[in-house]
C-alpha cells in the first residue's frame, strides 16, 4: 500500500512538474523591432511581421571588367572571392577587400562554367555552384569543391577540384514554358554537414530549400519546405556564430533589390524564426547576384555589370536589423510610433497621416517613388497630444502610382505605402 502511495505521489509531481514547465513556455513574436512583439513570449514562433523597410546600401568600389558577371561570393583569407557565370572561365577570382582590385585568379583545371552562379564554404573547402538552371532543361548540375589548402596564400594558380552532381526531387523533366520554370538555382550555403540551396523560381516567385550532402556523389537533392520569397533569390551567406541568414535577390521585371534576413531559428529549420525583408530601391543595378559576410554582421553584396550599371559591391550591415534582443532593449525603446495613411488610395489632392504612440521630439517625413526618388521632405516637431497627432500632405502634383511614406524619430524608422489614383 506504501509503495503505491509512493507512486502515486510521483507520478502526481511529474505531471505537476510537466504543467509548469507548459505553463511557463509562451509562444510569439519575440523580436522588439516587430510590429506584433510579445514581450510575455518565450519561444519565438516565427510569427513577427514588421513595416515595409527600404534601405540604401553604400556603394563599396566598381569592380573590374573581368570580373563584370560577379555571380557569387565567399570570403576566406581575409579576401572576397568571387566567379563570373555563364561560359566564363573556370577561374576563381580573389579581390581586394578595399580597392576591389584582383589579386588572385585560382584556374580549376577540371571544371567546366556552364552556368557558374553561387559560391559557398566551410572550414575546409568551397563550393562552386554550376546549377544555372534558366530555362529548365538542365539535367547536369553539378557543385564542384575545393581544398581551400590548395589555394596558395599569394599569385595566380592552376589546382584540381571534386564534385558532385544532383537533380532535384521534385523534377519530372524539362519545363516547357521558362516563365514557370521553378528548378533554377543561384544560392546555397554549406553548414556544418550538408549544402543547403535556394531555388529562383520564375514561375510563382518563391523559392524552394533543398538538402544535399556534401561529399562527392550523385544525388538526388531533398525537398525541405517553400517560402514565399516575393521575388527571385540570387545568392545566399550564412553566420553560424550568430545563427542568420541573408538572402538576396530582385523583383521579377522591376528588378528591384532586396534582402531577405532569417534570424532566432531552430537548428536548420531557416524558415521557422524571424523573416524580415529589406528593399533596395535605390540601387542603380539590374541584378544584385550575391552577398557574403565577412566580419561580424558586416556583409558585401555584388551586381552584375549592364549596359546601364556598372559591375559594383555595396556594403550591408544585418546588425541594423538583427541584433535587438528582448533582454537588450528598454521597455521605452521598444514602444514605437506609428501612423496610418487616409485615405488609400488617395483620390484627390490631400493624404493625411495620423500617428498614434507620438513621443515628444523631431520628427522627418520623407515620400518617395517606386524608382526612389525622393518627393518631399519635411521637418516636424511635435507635442503630445493624447497620444495622436495628425499631418495634411498636398498631393495634387503626384502623378498616378505607387509611392512610400518614410517617418524618423531618432533611431525609429516607420515605413508605409500609398498609391494616388
Amino acid at each position: 500500500m506504501i509503495k503505491l502511495q509512493n507512486n502515486v505521489f510521483v507520478i502526481v509531481a511529474l505531471l505537476l512538474l510537466f504543467v509548469l514547465d507548459s505553463s511557463a513556455q509562451v509562444e510569439g513574436c519575440t523580436d522588439p523591432n516587430a510590429n506584433n512583439y510579445n514581450p510575455e513570449a518565450t519561444n519565438n514562433d516565427g510569427s513577427c511581421t514588421y513595416n515595409l523597410t527600404i534601405y540604401n546600401p553604400p556603394l563599396r568600389y566598381l569592380l573590374p571588367d573581368e570580373i563584370k558577371e560577379s555571380s557569387g561570393l565567399a570570403f576566406t583569407n581575409g579576401k572576397l572571392w568571387t566567379i563570373n557565370d555563364s561560359d566564363g572561365l573556370p577561374v576563381l577570382y580573389a579581390f581586394d577587400t578595399i580597392s576591389g582590385q584582383i589579386d588572385q585568379r585560382i584556374t580549376i583545371t577540371d571544371a567546366i562554367n556552364i552556368d557558374w552562379e553561387a559560391l559557398a564554404d566551410d572550414d575546409q573547402f568551397i563550393y562552386i555552384g554550376d546549377f544555372g538552371n534558366n530555362s529548365g532543361t538542365r539535367d547536369d548540375l553539378t557543385i564542384y569543391r575545393v581544398l581551400k589548402s590548395d589555394i596558395p596564400s599569394v599569385g595566380d594558380a592552376a589546382i584540381e577540384s571534386t564534385k558532385l552532381t544532383f537533380t532535384y526531387s521534385d523534377y519530372s523533366g524539362p519545363v516547357e514554358n521558362r516563365k514557370s520554370n521553378n528548378f533554377d538555382c543561384e544560392a546555397f550555403i554549406a553548414d556544418s554537414e550538408f549544402l543547403y540551396l535556394f531555388s529562383k523560381n520564375y514561375g510563382d516567385q518563391q523559392t524552394k530549400l533543398y538538402k544535399l550532402p556534401k561529399v562527392p556523389g550523385d544525388y538526388v537533392a531533398e525537398l525541405v519546405t517553400t517560402f514565399n520569397s516575393s521575388g527571385l533569390i540570387t545568392g545566399a551567406d550564412i553566420n553560424n556564430s550568430s545563427q542568420e541568414i541573408t538572402l538576396i535577390g530582385y523583383v521579377n521585371q522591376t528588378w528591384i533589390p532586396f534582402t531577405w534576413l532569417l534570424f532566432d531559428y531552430e537548428d536548420n529549420n531557416f524558415f521557422s524564426g524571424n523573416k524580415r525583408r529589406i528593399d533596395f530601391i535605390n540601387i542603380p543595378a539590374t541584378q544584385t547576384e550575391a552577398i557574403v559576410y565577412t566580419v561580424g554582421k558586416h556583409e558585401v553584396i555584388s551586381s552584375e555589370g549592364h549596359i546601364l550599371f556598372s559591375q559594383s559591391a555595396y556594403s550591408f550591415n544585418s546588425a541594423l536589423w538583427t541584433d535587438s534582443s528582448p533582454s537588450g532593449i528598454s521597455e521605452t525603446s521598444t514602444k514605437k510610433f506609428d501612423f496610418l495613411l487616409s485615405p488609400n488610395p488617395v483620390r484627390r489632392n490631400k493624404l493625411t497621416v495620423k500617428i498614434s504612440n507620438l513621443p515628444i521630439g523631431e520628427y522627418q517625413l520623407e515620400i518617395y517613388d517606386t524608382l526612389g526618388k525622393l518627393m518631399r521632405i519635411s521637418n516636424y516637431d511635435m507635442t503630445r497630444k493624447g497620444g495622436t497627432s495628425k499631418i495634411n500632405i498636398k498631393v495634387v502634383d503626384f502623378t498616378p502610382g505607387t509611392y512610400f511614406v518614410r517617418m524618423r524619430s531618432g533611431n525609429q524608422v516607420v515605413e508605409k505605402k500609398f498609391i494616388k489614383n
